[in-house]
């Protein structure tokens, strides 16, 4: 039996799946029982024990409902839990695993990550604090790909209960000297500044388009002067040479058009797993659908969206492919839903 590496985080009074993992190295085939034992966390579980058919050599997986007490004081410290797993049949001992969770209130800020009009590369972060109590955050950035840098000013802020504030996200991706226009992302996590260790409260990904420094067409029209310089070059020097396509007149050229993208609903909060560049012969589709494909082999439910179909993702330009999961009727239930993946999708966070 295995459970998460991490601990396992509740909020009191919510439940949280936590994914158990069953495997059958030996014997034949086993049908088990599998509850929480003993200890200080065992009235936490809801509902019956879960149960699971394992054949020789096999995996499943499944997952106790756990909820701390709504009055439960949360805390920084870790409580040890044990699972156990007994046969159907005989109720002998089958498997034993131990785990650490930790119980702490949930900082309810909500925000939404915008880009500012007119200003290339720049983004608005609204955070609003909806509780009852102070929340210090402190906001981390990063692009994708590291190429370049992101700030965000103020990166850390005071929220008193009700209040907001507006945190500037400035991108400066580093542009190419010449080549086509190339798509990154600014991803944004909203930290609680008294445990820099727990999940973000908050993620957010905007999108954008880094530029060349010299466009394709500048550079083909360098190109062409210069060899014009050299056949004039070449006639002054005596050598009467004509100027190929001197009477005619040049070809426009047809200005690229981006493929339109039909519009899909994305709704919030939703689980964001991972997100992928859109480059290459097929704009990256091939890579995104494996990735995807995946995660669906290992029971993983998990959409891919093109960035710019949906305006919730922000995508303009050439765009991202977004791996992500949505519907869920809170925030708590789109953190649930990471925890009870972690171990497959590492990355996965959650956007309000």
């Amino acid at each position: 039996m295995t459970l998460p590496a991490t601990p396992v985080a509740l909020a009191p009074g919510v439940p949280t799946r936590v994914p158990v993992e069953l495997s059958n190295p030996f014997g034949p085939e086993v049908s088990v029982r599998v509850m929480m034992a003993r200890g200080r966390a065992a009235g936490w579980a809801v509902g019956e024990p879960v149960g699971a058919t394992i054949e020789p050599g096999g995996t499943a997986t499944v997952e106790l409902v756990l909820r701390a007490p709504a009055d439960q004081p949360p805390s920084a410290s870790l409580v040890p839990f044990s699972v156990a797993a007994e046969q159907w049949s005989t109720g002998e001992p089958a498997g034993y695993a131990t785990g650490l969770l930790t119980v702490a209130l949930p900082v309810p800020i909500t925000g939404a990550l915008v880009k500012r009009s007119g200003q290339a590369h720049v983004y608005d972060l609204r955070l609003v604090n909806e509780s009852s109590r102070p929340a210090g955050v402190r906001i981390s950035t990063k692009l994708d790909p590291p190429l370049g840098t992101v700030t965000a000013e103020p990166a850390a802020s005071q929220l008193e209960p009700g209040g907001s504030v507006t945190v500037t996200i400035k991108a400066r991706p580093a542009r190419p000297p010449f080549g086509s226009a190339k798509p990154y992302a600014v991803v944004v996590d909203v930290k609680d500044a008294a445990d820099l260790e727990r999940p973000a409260l908050l993620s957010e990904v905007g999108t954008g388009v880094r530029r060349p420094r010299v466009a394709n067409w500048v550079a083909g029209t360098v190109a062409i002067m210069l060899a014009l310089g050299a056949t004039v070059a070449v006639f002054f020097s005596g050598v009467q040479l004509p100027t190929p396509g001197r009477h005619r007149n040049p070809a426009a050229t047809p200005a690229a058009v981006l493929p339109t993208v039909a519009p899909v609903t994305v709704t919030k909060p939703y689980a964001l797993v991972d997100v992928l560049s859109q480059s290459g012969a097929d704009n990256g589709q091939a890579a995104a659908e494996a990735a995807r494909a995946k995660l669906a082999a290992q029971g993983m439910p998990v959409r891919l969206v093109d960035s710019r179909a949906s305006d919730v993702l922000a995508g303009q330009g050439p765009g991202l492919w977004v791996l992500l999961q949505d519907g869920f009727a809170t925030a708590d239930a789109a953190t649930a839903f990471c925890t009870q993946w972690r171990s497959v999708a590492p990355k996965c966070r959650v956007t309000a």
